[in-house]
């Protein structure tokens, strides 16, 4: 499925990934400096360096997973007999989502998000927010009577 580049967050997310690259090589080559320094109190602060790198290196790696899904330009839908895989490529990267089909319901349409969506346990996943309405009613009736077939829209 085609998905729509959204600009906006396109830019800020990189602009933010450059910051957090520039943060990360600053701390660590500091962090070597200190611990290098011959200075008494070297390995108490350098201690605490690599503890405030932690959620820097957390930061980094949410930066970096939105930046891949504003990034990529298609989603990818797989349903084999025990998985259903939701991918959203950036090249060779990019975010994959892999879901035990038992726990999958059949597919609905979210009004509130405007999109395809399923239910796996309590979370709802969403996807193909770019698909326009007639387009997302007919991938829903070809999965549902393709994957769910005993399924009945009344029963729900």
């Amino acid at each position: 499925m085609p998905a729509k580049t959204h600009w906006v967050y396109l830019i800020l997310y990189s602009i933010m990934l450059l910051v957090w690259v520039g943060m990360a090589i600053y701390g660590l080559i500091f962090t070597v400096q200190m611990a290098f320094s011959g200075e008494r109190f070297a390995f108490v602060f350098t201690v605490m360096l690599v503890l405030l790198l932690y959620p820097l290196y957390r930061l980094g790696k949410t930066v970096w997973g939105q930046w891949q899904y504003y990034a990529a330009n298609r989603e990818i839908l797989f349903i084999h007999k025990e998985m259903l895989i939701l991918r959203r490529p950036v090249s060779i990267f990019g975010i994959t989502m892999a879901f035990d089909k038992a726990h999958v319901t059949p597919f609905y349409y979210s009004d509130k998000h405007h999109c395809p969506a399923f239910d796996y346990g309590h979370q709802h996943v969403y996807f193909g927010h770019d698909l326009p309405l007639d387009s997302a009613g007919r991938l829903i009736g070809y999965l549902n009577a393709r994957y769910y077939p005993h399924f009945d829209d009344d029963d729900e």
